[in-house]
């Protein structure tokens, strides 16, 4: 166990602990190694979870350590944790993540550990990192969603990451617990308290005793091995004089213990300790004497660091005091009247920064103050307008405490669970109790119907904010209020599928010109998604023609119109824009901005790179989706992340990578079309007809599934033509024929579908003009349509005896399938050129296909000329990650160079010779 003597943990006494000494030991030099490892060090307070965790890194550890501790004071502070732990890092390197540099408080956490995982990296360089995170049952929730993310990107990193948790970490919140499963390698220690053998060292360490093995084992007996009461005790010399004399020497509980000592301390230390357990904080101790009304602070803060209560850096010019350990500050805290506390509060407000004054002036109150209720409100309104919610929440809620009127209360308290339900929803809905006892009124309507929306119960949400605007319009004073409801009615229109009435509240929202930039932007783009439910994506995107034409250029407060406009644009058939948008949009969420579109973004750009023939992308794309879910896990989005990872590997082949995918909810269509893409390279059409009937009669799809529809009817279409059910083909061969414009990516597809239907019916002439007419549009937007078209049309051409016009168009279809590297169609291909006598020969290559998926996207960023750096931040990976994969891929195809690596990429995507 450590004692921080005089001086600070410079003067550390250590005793015991082998076994946890151990363990940490080992850990750490696994992660010397690039074996990245977690350990959680869990106990109660005071038992020495700190003291091992400093013991195990001291010299010559040989290891980079960040340190931070969470407070419950200070869990409002978005990145606290986070700004603690990059404290020590040197600013040249911290200038180089600019989000982490400057204001980080109005950044995604996805964001902030991207930039996170770099600096880990870099100081890798340097050497093995390790992060040290004490008290992590109060983490703030943004540092706790961004070291997650960070923490799951470590792969063959030198990182330890240790974290230290009051109590039982089965106890902490859902978001903290799954940030301590973010590593592998996890080993968990659970202290309790130090053996009798290791009483008689500490005592000795402490300068206490000599005793007898009675009072040795008197003393574990009564203090359980407790580290810090065993020190308690063993600094109150009064108590063991006495301890061969008296067997109950020692107090039934460690506050009493506390209790005891300060008591037999001078009065003037007493109100030095008082003091400073009331600002539960260091103070200079000049400041800390005249607080406290001590006039030689000097002489009378001896007899507590002597005492074990207090530390006092001899080496700090200023002399920052600070009581040890939490629970001595508890219980010097406890053990004061409540006029005392009041008194000292009244104090501490001169002695502390302006920001902590608040929590001061508050607890110095004795009765209501409106007069500073209204000051904590206009506070709040501008940590709300920096993006400070839960900071702002959290004074509302005390300005709500101390209002004298009970309308200023409720309006207080509601106006913070709305904050809250955007910044932390769980403590919004904790207040949902005290939001419903509160008088009627918009915002209570409001509060409540942004409760019900995040818990799904969408009818009763529209019923609430309904029920609030027509209140709030009748009320001229409320019209922002109402601006805010209409805006949200619209939110709740989109998820119900009803977009006549999404675009009737957004216009009305919109026009009261009391949005600020922000709500206003996110408003005109619901407007466009209403568009598009009633009247399709063009009119969506006429809806966003506002927005700059070049992605580039366009503004931080667009990207959700940004984002959508991709989506749009690849429901119009522009898979070339979709994809720039789409790739522009996540861009700007790696720079920190949030995407309404959330996870969805990573599935659109997914599916337009998997039709636009970019099928490495894919799966670099679908697996930056997979991280971000990591921060947030919506699991009604996983089976659109499921199907963009699987639409690659089903292509290819790889049916087991594929198959993977959950039918959750409103989603369970996607999770239809990723079943659907693993019948298509199997040949199983019955399958993928099964897999997408229930969405065939279009009289029962919602809006939104008929408007994403063009993405999965050429599925089932194909289903229906190959399993040979003519009739229902056909008839959703017009509906999407009726969706699509003829200039779209999909025109080749049409044609393909059409003309085989055609071979169904028993009209080989009709489907060769048909394959016919799908080439003369010269539509090569979509190279997967492109080669459909192309097989079908060679395989009909070398039936009715035309061969060299089929071995033509059957070459061309390998060679774009053979750009994919899609081996089930490629096979197909050259079964179809055998049967024309013409087998596709060529010497055996090892083939890219037996790089692993992090190998295949390394490989094909490297292909695209990026840096290891360069690759590190596109992967959310560290450098040294990137230098493993890359030697794994030497390795294994016995390549010398990145020349010769971008020569194997070349030739896998190059058809053999004929």
């Amino acid at each position: 166990m450590t004692f921080l003597l005089a001086g600070g943990p410079e003067g550390d006494v250590f005793v015991g602990r082998k076994a946890e000494l151990a363990g940490l030991a080992d850990v750490l030099a696994r992660a010397r190694q690039g074996e990245p490892w977690l350990v959680t060090i869990e106990g109660e307070s005071g038992v020495g979870k700190t003291a091992l965790a400093r013991r195990s890194l001291a010299p010559p550890a040989g290891l980079i350590a960040l340190w931070a501790r969470a407070d419950p004071s200070e869990t409002d502070f978005e990145y606290g944790l986070v700004g603690q732990l990059l404290r020590d890092v040197d600013r040249r390197v911290l200038a180089r993540y600019p989000l982490l540099a400057g204001d980080v408080v109005r950044s995604s956490p996805f964001a902030v550990g991207i930039q996170l995982l770099g600096i880990v990296g870099e100081l890798q360089k340097t050497g093995p990192v390790a992060l040290v995170i004490d008290d992590v049952q109060w983490a703030d929730r943004r540092s706790v969603e961004a070291l997650s993310f960070a923490f799951r990107r470590l792969s063959v990193d030198a990182v330890a990451v240790i974290l230290i948790v009051r109590g039982d970490r089965d106890q902490l919140e859902a978001p903290t617990r799954r940030m301590l499963l973010g590593v592998a390698q996890r080993r968990r220690m659970v202290l309790s308290g130090l053996t009798v053998n290791d009483v008689a060292p500490l005592a000795a360490a402490l300068g206490a005793g000599p005793f007898g093995s009675d009072a040795i084992r008197r003393l574990h007996d009564r203090t359980g091995g407790h580290t810090l009461y065993l020190r308690t005790v063993l600094n109150d010399h009064d108590g063991l004089e006495r301890l061969d004399r008296e067997t109950a020497v020692v107090p039934a509980s460690l506050a009493a213990a506390i209790g005891d000592q300060l008591a037999a301390l001078p009065a003037p230390t007493r109100a030095l300790l008082e003091m400073l357990a009331t600002v539960n904080g260091q103070v200079p101790l000049a400041l800390l004497g005249e607080a406290a009304g001590v006039a030689e602070p000097t002489e009378a803060l001896e007899p507590a660091v002597r005492a074990g209560l207090a530390d006092l850096p001899p080496d700090e010019p200023t002399r920052p005091v600070a009581i040890r350990h939490a629970l001595q500050r508890d219980a010097i805290y406890a053990g004061m009247t409540a006029g005392r506390r009041r008194e000292l509060h009244a104090r501490a407000v001169t002695i502390v920064d302006e920001a902590s004054g608040w929590a001061h002036r508050v607890a110095s109150l004795d009765r209501p103050d409106e007069s500073l209720a209204a000051q904590l409100e206009l506070l709040a309104s501008s940590e709300a307008a920096s993006g400070r919610l839960a900071l702002a929440a959290t004074h509302l809620q005390w300005a709500s405490d101390i209002s004298p009127a009970r309308a200023e209360r409720e309006r207080r308290l509601l106006t913070a669970a709305l904050h809250l339900m955007l910044a932390e929803e769980a403590r919004g809905m904790a207040l949902r109790e005290a939001v419903e006892a509160a008088a009627p009124s918009p915002l209570r309507s409001c509060v409540l119907g942004t409760m019900a929306f995040s818990s799904g119960r969408l009818a009763e949400a529209e019923l609430r904010f309904r029920e609030a605007l027509t209140q709030a319009r009748a009320d001229p004073g409320s019209r922002p209020l109402a601006a805010l409801i209409a805006n949200r009615l619209a939110g709740t229109y989109t998820l119900l599928g009803d977009g006549e009435k999404v675009m009737t509240f957004g216009r009305w929202a919109l026009g009261t010109g009391c949005l600020d930039a922000a709500a206003a932007s996110q408003t005109r783009t619901l407007i466009a998604v209403g568009a598009g439910n009633v009247a399709g994506p063009r009119e969506a995107l006429d809806e966003l023609g506002h927005l700059d034409a070049d992605p580039a250029r366009v503004d931080v407060l667009d990207v959700d119109g940004l984002s959508f406009r991709g989506v749009f644009r690849l429901l119009a058939g522009e898979l070339g824009p979709a994809v720039s948008d789409l790739a522009a949009s996540l861009k700007l969420a790696r720079q920190g901005a949030t995407l309404t579109l959330g996870l969805r973004a990573y599935f659109y750009l997914a599916l337009a790179q998997y039709l636009a023939g970019a099928w490495d992308d894919v799966l670099l794309t679908a697996e930056q989706g997979f991280s971000a879910a990591a921060i947030h896990a919506r699991r009604y989005e996983l089976p659109l992340l499921h199907l963009a990872a699987g639409c690659v590997p089903a292509g290819r082949g790889m049916t087991g990578e594929a198959a993977a995918s959950l039918d959750y909810g409103q989603e369970r269509l996607y999770a239809a079309m990723a079943r659907a893409l693993v019948c298509q390279a199997a040949g199983d059409y019955l399958g993928m007809a099964a897999a997408l009937g229930p969405w065939r009669d279009d009289a029962a799809l919602d809006g939104r599934s008929r408007m994403y529809a063009v993405l999965w009817r050429p599925l089932l279409a194909e289903g229906l033509v190959g399993s040979g059910q003519s009739g229902p083909a056909a008839a959703v061969l017009d509906q999407l024929r009726a969706q699509s414009s003829q200039d779209s990516y999909l025109a080749p597809a049409l044609a393909w579908l059409d003309g085989w239907l055609a071979e169904q019916r028993g009209h080989p002439g009709q489907a060769r003009r048909i394959y016919q007419r799908g080439e003369d549009t010269g539509s090569t937007e979509s190279p997967v349509c492109t080669a459909r078209l192309l097989l079908a049309h060679g395989r009909l051409l070398r039936r009715t005896g035309n061969r060299k016009d089929a071995a033509e168009r059957l070459r061309r279809a390998v060679g774009l399938y053979t750009a994919l590297r899609a081996t089930p169609f490629i096979a197909r291909a050259e079964e179809e050129l055998a049967a024309c006598g013409l087998r596709q020969e060529g010497a055996k290559r090892r083939s890219a296909l037996e790089m692993t998926d992090r190998e295949t996207e390394v490989a094909h960023l490297i292909e695209q000329g990026m840096t290891n750096a360069e690759i590190a931040a596109e992967l959310f990976i560290t450098p040294k990650a990137v230098e493993y994969h890359l030697g794994n891929i030497y390795a294994k195809f016995g390549l010398k160079g990145r020349q010769q690596l971008r020569r194997l990429l070349r030739d896998s995507r190059r058809p053999a010779p004929a």
